[in-house]
């Protein structure tokens, strides 16, 4: 069992050591723009708030960039559509919490991971008492809301086979499911559920963390994206040593796990 001591900063501080919020406008007119994939609907990780993107992804994105010297390029398109539009070459790299699966390496290549996740479970408050474990989880019959083509998806029917998925296109929609009763557990990403369960009266995320799976970056295969891949992975590995990646991380979750 695991217990999680969580703290969540305001979404988007003024002072960001990387940019607070990040905004395609005032891009520099000079250069081809680094084209960056994602789906704003997945706080803290990425999300928009009045109009602007934020989280971790916005914020690492706006350091890329300064570190290539190159503008930068958001392009919002649904989830599934992020890997079939990187393989098209609409965008270059997707930057919207990706974990790595094996499924998704054959078809990208995942530069050098910056975080550490795993799926929770978020449940209704006043249905607390009916999970006392993890076991619980596994119940014949528990409908469990997931993002469709999600790594939670996948966890939910491979792994918690006597549960029905129910599939939805945002986490948004995996909310207002579980508040609608028409399913009983949602699974995600650690950090979107116990974000979701601090600022949404009567949810509540149950502590233990279901799986382990690293975020990174998508780009390309092929070797025309080797430039832009081996860069990716420079910029990546040298802001972990400086604690860059942490500090960003930092400002909008701070995880603490300790086995009990």
């Amino acid at each position: 069992m695991c217990r999680l001591v969580m703290m969540l900063s305001g979404a988007c501080a003024a002072a960001l050591m990387l940019g607070a919020c990040a905004s395609t406008a005032g891009q520099p007119d000079s250069g081809r723009p680094l084209r960056v994939g994602l789906e704003a609907d997945y706080p803290p990780i990425i999300y928009k708030e009045l109009g602007h993107l934020c989280g971790i992804e916005a914020d690492l994105a706006e350091y890329v960039v300064e570190e290539r010297g190159t503008p930068l390029e958001f392009i919002e398109l649904p989830f599934d559509e992020l890997i079939p539009s990187l393989e098209r070459g609409d965008i270059d790299v997707i930057m919207s919490g990706l974990s790595e699966t094996d499924a998704r390496r054959e078809k990208v290549r995942f530069v050098t991971p910056y975080m550490h996740v795993g799926q929770m479970a978020l449940v209704r408050t006043a249905d607390v008492a009916r999970y006392p474990d993890a076991a619980s989880l596994y119940a014949t019959g528990l409908r469990a809301a997931v993002i469709r083509g999600s790594t939670g998806e996948e966890f939910v029917r491979e792994a918690m086979t006597n549960a029905q998925a129910v599939a939805c296109a945002s986490g948004p929609e995996c909310l207002a499911a579980l508040q609608a009763r028409t399913a009983d557990i949602v699974i995600s990403d650690g950090p979107f559920v116990l974000l979701a369960a601090k600022d949404t009266p009567g949810l509540e995320a149950l502590p233990w963390l279901l799986t382990d799976e690293l975020l990174a970056w998508a780009v390309a295969r092929g070797s025309k994206h080797d430039a832009l891949y081996e860069e990716l992975n420079r910029i990546v590995r040298e802001a972990r040593q400086r604690g860059d990646v942490q500090r960003v991380v930092g400002q909008y979750l701070e995880v603490i796990m300790r086995a009990k």
